[in-house]
């Protein structure tokens, strides 16, 4: 399982209280997703904890094909269902690069990801790691889809979180990406080698 119970949670009571989140039931899987964030699960295996958050936040768990937007203060919203699809499509599609994983650096509030021998640096926010399964974490990596976001998967459940890389952001401040490109100049998944002095 590489989802966090609680960091699911939060996550969605996060989102609640801002902009709400989207909870899509197709009977056999359930997605809860922001702007920012993506998680698909078995509804078997989705924790009972998550979907009791789902039932406090709107009153039930939306049915079957009717995706459903949550916010604070507001009542549940239908959305389009090709809306929906649109979101789905975005979330699950698009092309897949090379595969990431963490290394122990955090930058500016990110999780730093990197391919195994160095190279590009994503940056994962922290709040938003708490989402995922420690194992997931450390043992596992992350696919990098379209250039921005990272998606982890394993038996039947995915997770894809909105991802930066601001070596190459043109909205980055110029130190900023001049860090971010030192970053990627050296494998930080190495440890550091004792000068023996």
């Amino acid at each position: 399982m590489i989802i966090n119970e609680s960091g699911l949670i939060a996550a969605m009571k996060r989102a609640y209280r801002a902009d709400g989140y989207t909870v899509l039931n197709s009977g056999g899987d359930v997605a809860v997703y922001t702007e920012n964030w993506f998680v698909l699960a078995k509804r078997t295996l989705l924790p009972r904890k998550v979907l009791a958050t789902i039932v406090e936040h709107m009153g039930m768990i939306p049915e079957v094909d009717m995706p459903t937007s949550i916010a604070k203060d507001e009542e549940p919203q239908l959305v389009l269902r090709e809306t929906a699809a649109d979101d789905m499509e975005h979330w699950r599609g698009g092309d897949r690069g090379e595969e990431v994983t963490v290394v122990p650096v955090i930058m500016q509030g990110y999780q730093i990801y990197q391919p195994p021998g160095g190279g590009a640096c994503w940056g994962v926010p922290l709040y938003l790691m708490n989402m995922l399964d420690r194992d997931a974490v450390e043992y596992g990596g992350a696919d990098v889809i379209d250039e921005n976001r990272l998606m982890w998967t394993a038996d039947g459940e995915a997770i894809v979180i909105n991802a930066v890389r601001k070596a190459r952001s043109s909205w980055a401040k110029e130190w900023e990406r001049a860090v971010w490109n030192a970053l990627e100049g050296v494998d930080l998944h190495k440890a550091e080698q004792s000068t023996g002095r």
